[in-house]
């Protein structure tokens, strides 16, 4: 990740301490577009997002609302609600490059969760990790950051043409 030129951060409720090279942006908000429009408002500038489990549903909401923020959305292991209509209509409105990364610790792993992220998202993209069991950045963090990494370096070469997103801070 230290070829990135746009920022990462690992958001989520308690996303635990993060591999190196990414920022925690802790939110707490328990309903979406909450959850969403407090993590927007701590990205200071368009950022790759990370967010893990349960978080994906704010997530989602957050590559879908808050656009200029996100330069790319990776979920890790996502549990979403299939049954929740709001899951399908903010899929639908993602055009966000989107990686979805699912452990498969045995063949018989159910993974129909993520699947339905990839499959429902314009530039989704599904990886399954077999014979790793979840959370996948814990048991299997270097495959993780090898596919992250991998994405988030295209996805900022598609960023290129974009000319909404947040401009990086100046540093100088």
């Amino acid at each position: 990740m230290d070829d990135l030129t746009r920022p990462v951060a690992l958001v989520g409720a308690d996303p635990g301490p993060p591999p190196e090279g990414l920022r925690v942006i802790p939110v707490a908000a328990d309903e979406r577009a909450r959850w969403a429009a407090d993590a927007a408002g701590q990205l200071a500038e368009a950022t790759h997002v990370v967010a893990i489990g349960a978080d994906a549903p704010g997530a989602l909401t957050l590559a879908a609302d808050h656009e200029p923020h996100v330069v790319s959305l990776v979920l890790v292991d996502p549990e979403v609600d299939l049954a929740d209509p709001e899951h399908e209509a903010t899929m639908a409105r993602i055009t966000i490059p989107t990686l979805v990364i699912a452990s498969a610790p045995t063949p018989e792993t159910s993974i129909e969760q993520p699947q339905s992220i990839a499959g429902g998202v314009d530039n989704g993209v599904f990886v399954v990790i077999d014979g790793a069991a979840a959370p996948t950045l814990v048991t299997r963090p270097a495959s993780v950051l090898e596919w992250s990494s991998a994405f988030m370096a295209i996805a900022e070469g598609l960023a290129d043409t974009r000319t909404d997103l947040i401009p990086p801070r100046d540093e100088s």
